[in-house]
């Protein structure tokens, strides 16, 4: 997450600057996700059969090899390839959820999940500012920042290499489910009773979400009036908010409130910010902003991969976790077009959008039953 949250900074503003605008600019951040949802359900299922280390070795290879490639983004055909390979290798991330719930029990799983969430907050929250001194670095080229993601992505393929052992075998995937193509097994999950559900709702709320992700850069440089570094540290707040609440927090939390509960709370926090970002100014109301949206995000993440991993098969938790990554990557498929399209008539229009999609997983939570949240999966 460090080497991928490096490159945020200059992704937005690169692609503006190379002429891709509205729906165009939305298409060339949304290539990442576009691979990510094409590969996810494979590799989910590749993990099932050959083991979670095998596949991470080989797509942390490839991430190390998509970062060398943007070195050379001075065109959009090359910063899109980056992006594509790149996506592939995002696809892991499925992988990775499924081999936390390996090495889990039911009763750990939501504290492990936000150790990972942890972990990811740390990555937006170093990544990138030191993008954005490596573009300083670089003289505004992405020569420099392409180097600096490669060598994060390769320390990170070197400890998957020599330090992470395998995963205990997954149980076998029955016979009628491994003969269904991904996109059978998508829409099996999602007719699952209570799988479905939780499916659904981490779709809508990711898609609300992505709004704000690929636009907020141009947001800030264009009304806040502050540059990439800048808008760096308001991401690094909402990371060290996250890192904190997931990290330190979380197994507190859920044994107190229950996973259902802190769910339902995160999607009441967001929304309202979600409405307030385009408003706001620098500093002071977007310091509040952005600890209440990191709180809320915070727990919003690992506790619906809780709640997703116990409602799904134990035989099928490299695929459901790799649906769960397609459903994430078709959410900023979409999110970044219409966005980045609403965003060229009026600023405030994705963030209002965003705000009341939040609404639609805010009510579905109502509906989880409670006793979801300690059923052994």
């Amino acid at each position: 997450m460090m080497s991928f949250g490096s490159v945020i900074p200059d992704l937005q503003m690169r692609a503006e600057g190379l002429g891709a605008k509205g729906y165009v600019a939305g298409l060339v951040l949304a290539t990442f996700s576009i691979a990510q949802f094409i590969v996810s359900p494979f590799l989910g299922r590749l993990s099932d059969k050959i083991g979670r280390r095998k596949v991470l070795v080989v797509t942390c290879t490839v991430a190390t090899l998509s970062s060398l490639l943007y070195c050379f983004a001075t065109t959009l055909p090359v910063m899109v390839l980056s992006r594509a390979l790149l996506g592939v290798a995002g696809a892991n991330l499925g992988v990775a959820y499924a081999y936390i719930s390996d090495v889990t029990t039911p009763e750990n799983r939501s504290a492990a999940m936000g150790k990972i969430g942890m972990a990811f907050g740390f990555g937006f929250m170093f990544g990138p500012p030191l993008g954005a001194l490596m573009i300083n670095l670089g003289n505004g080229g992405p020569f420099v920042l392409g180097l600096f993601s490669a060598v994060f992505a390769f320390v990170n393929l070197m400890f998957v290499l020599f330090f992470m052992p395998d995963a205990p075998p997954s149980p076998a995937e029955p016979e009628h489910l491994r003969k269904l193509s991904p996109m059978s097994k998508l829409f099996s999950a999602l007719r699952t009773p209570g799988l479905g559900f939780l499916l659904l709702l981490f779709l809508i709320a990711n898609l609300a979400f992505s709004n704000l992700e690929s636009t907020y850069f141009r947001l800030a440089h264009d009304d806040y009036k502050i540059d990439q570094l800048a808008t760096s540290w308001i991401l690094v707040l909402v990371g060290v908010v996250a890192a904190i609440v997931q990290g330190g927090l979380m197994g507190g939390l859920v044994k107190r409130f229950g996973e259902v509960n802190l769910l339902r709370v995160s999607y009441l926090m967001q929304s309202p910010i979600l409405a307030s970002i385009p408003f706001v100014r620098p500093w002071v109301p977007v310091i509040v902003g952005c600890t209440i949206l990191g709180i809320g995000s915070g727990l919003a993440q690992p506790n619906l991969s809780s709640l997703i991993s116990k409602a799904a098969p134990a035989a099928l938790a490299g695929g459901i976790f790799g649906i769960t990554q397609s459903l994430g990557a078709l959410a900023r498929i979409f999110g970044p077009i219409i966005g980045n399209e609403l965003y060229e008539h009026g600023h405030w229009i994705p963030y209002a959008v965003a705000a009341v999609m939040m609404l639609v997983p805010l009510a579905m939570a109502q509906f989880i039953p409670r006793q979801l949240g300690s059923k052994s999966p």
